[in-house]
């Protein structure tokens, strides 16, 4: 049986006395999620605010030299694509074009990020435990750039899995709802939809329990990957059977991180309010730097195409970096639980890769 108070302490202990791990939870961190929000009012005369007073005098609000070129630029540009969108069928299609490309190309290398970055920080903890050395960022990325990453990757991939059956099995099932309520008469139609509704709800629920399954194992079969340079299958193979053999002692760790993760998540609530004023004093800083990959892209942008993609394009392109200048503080304080629980699954991973190399072997008893 595992020491889990022993693991736990360890586990804070290699994260506050080993730095270099801040900056692979800082990627951990910012890979595993940005969100964007915005309003507007209707009205064909930009930011032009006018009133009447009781003497029918009228006063008005003039914006200044920079806001009233944004103004006169959005009326041109953007404006008529709402007013006439059938006349602009083509640049909707380019800015989707860009949207899509931008999602897939963040997407590819936010993986990149993460997959490196925990294989980095897996191996650097392992590493540490073994010999109790330490090792910069330069080297802690080599450990993590290798096959061992793109193992991991795969290994998500395979457990994903599920999540795309059971998107399949409700789009069946919304299907059989539908034809049993426009194809058959009402007592049928109304069997069919509670059938349908019934059969969702043990999906559900079976669903649920094979997720919190499959997290429970997650942590091992990752490790086998990285640690033991273990291929794919033999990761599965290798995880399951640590888990099998030490299965009381994973369900208790994992018990004990679910506990902390709901203080963890009360406590960054708390942390997200007590950082507004940094939020506030990192926006210019953010403005700065966005403002660089921004203007690069518009520029190779606005070559091949209309001035509004180029204009979708740099915007999208300068969000991410404004949001990760504004929230660093945030992301900061993330990735350290994001290493913390890193470290904790690779300690007990260790430890029970031990309890195994020291069971007592079956002693046959003497005959007489």
């Amino acid at each position: 049986m595992i020491n889990i108070g022993n693991i736990l302490k360890r586990s804070w202990h290699i994260l506050w006395n080993y730095r270099t791990l801040w900056f692979f939870g800082f990627l951990l961190a910012l890979t595993g999620g940005g969100s964007g929000s915005g309003s507007g009012s209707g009205g064909s005369s930009g930011y032009r605010f006018n009133s009447n007073n009781n003497n029918g005098s009228s006063n008005s609000f003039q914006p200044g030299p920079f806001w009233q070129s944004v103004t006169d630029w959005v009326n041109q540009n953007i404006s008529p694509l709402f007013v006439h969108p059938d006349q602009h069928v083509v640049t909707f299609i380019w800015i989707g074009v860009a949207f899509l490309l931008f999602i897939l190309l963040m997407g590819a290398i936010a993986s990149i990020i993460r997959y490196v970055s925990e294989t980095a920080a897996i191996r650097m903890v392992d590493e540490h435990e073994q010999n109790g050395t330490k090792v910069g960022f330069k080297q802690g990325w080599k450990l993590g750039w290798n096959r061992r990453a793109f193992r991991m990757w795969v290994i998500d991939l395979v457990i994903s899995l599920p999540v795309i059956l059971f998107m399949l099995l409700l789009v069946g099932l919304g299907a059989l709802v539908f034809f049993s309520a426009t194809n058959a008469g009402s007592t049928l139609a109304i069997g069919g939809m509670i059938a349908a509704g019934g059969c969702a709800l043990l999906f559900v629920l079976v669903f649920v329990v094979l997720m919190v399954f499959l997290g429970l194992l997650r942590p091992f079969f990752v490790r086998a990957a990285a640690l033991e340079e273990t291929r794919i299958g033999d990761s599965f193979r290798r995880g399951w059977s640590m888990f099998k053999g030490n299965w009381k002692s994973a369900a208790l760790m994992w018990l004990a991180m679910i506990g902390i993760g709901i203080g963890y998540g009360i406590v960054i609530l708390i942390i997200f309010f007590m950082l507004i004023p940094a939020y506030i004093l990192l926006a210019l800083p953010a403005v700065i730097v966005a403002a660089i990959p921004a203007t690069f892209v518009f520029a190779i942008t606005s070559i091949f195409s209309s001035g509004v993609v180029a204009w979708v394009a740099a915007t999208l392109v300068a969000l991410p970096f404004f949001l990760l200048v504004v929230f660093a503080p945030l992301t900061l304080v993330s990735g350290w639980y994001q290493i913390f629980s890193a470290n904790v699954w690779t300690l007990t991973y260790r430890e029970i890769k031990a309890l195994e190399t020291v069971k007592p072997e079956i002693v046959p008893a003497e005959t007489a």
